[in-house]
């Protein structure tokens, strides 16, 4: 979603706006989040949210950015193995032990029908987490410890779809030991 210009925003109603649009997506979800709801709760008129932000999914997206983050991926150092397993807990971290995991995953349910948040959920949110795992794919590539003529981004789907699939779709559990398998079976398929 295209940000609006930072130096047209007064920062404290910005800041209202990002709060109470957290504050009512936690509290209620998704759904609950209206454009009207979030100028009440921040104390602004509807026509400034309209001004900074296209639609609810706009500036309910920009404060599930402010608002949740994920831990850094390991840096240079650590294997490959090690790298994609500690990824991987981060998204258990974040997607099942985390408070901002449920509202992530409203986020992903409402992208199947605004194909602005979707390609906001694409680019700013799982691209920027999946470039480091890419990164050390590659690196892992170059020095013969992943098969050279595996693609780094079916791979990367090779590891993310399960843990998808099951908080999205089956609703089987997603804890350490189902994500310390899909890394072990991933991390087989991978071997030179």
């Amino acid at each position: 979603m295209p940000a609006p210009d930072p130096a047209r925003r007064s920062q404290e109603s910005w800041r209202a706006i990002l709060d109470a649009a957290f504050a009512i997506l936690d509290e209620e979800g998704y759904q609950a989040v209206t454009m009207s709801r979030i100028a009440a709760r921040a104390g602004v008129g509807r026509q400034t949210l309209y001004r900074w932000w296209p639609s609810k999914a706009a500036v309910v997206f920009e404060a599930f950015l402010d608002k949740v983050t994920t831990g850094p991926f390991p840096e240079e150092g650590a294997s490959f193995p090690e790298r994609l397993r500690a990824h991987v807990h981060g998204f258990l971290a974040l997607y099942v032990d985390g408070s901002g995991g449920h509202r992530l995953r409203e986020l992903i349910g409402a992208a199947q029908t605004d194909p602005e948040l979707a390609r906001a959920l694409s680019e700013q949110w799982f691209e920027p987490r999946r470039a480091p795992v890419r990164k050390a794919l590659l690196d892992a590539q170059r020095t013969g410890d992943v098969r050279a003529d595996v693609d780094p981004d079916t791979a990367l789907d090779l590891v993310f779809a399960p843990l998808h699939y099951r908080l999205l779709v089956s609703g089987e559990p997603v804890d350490a030991a189902y994500v310390d398998t899909v890394v072990d079976l991933c991390l087989a398929a991978l071997a030179p």
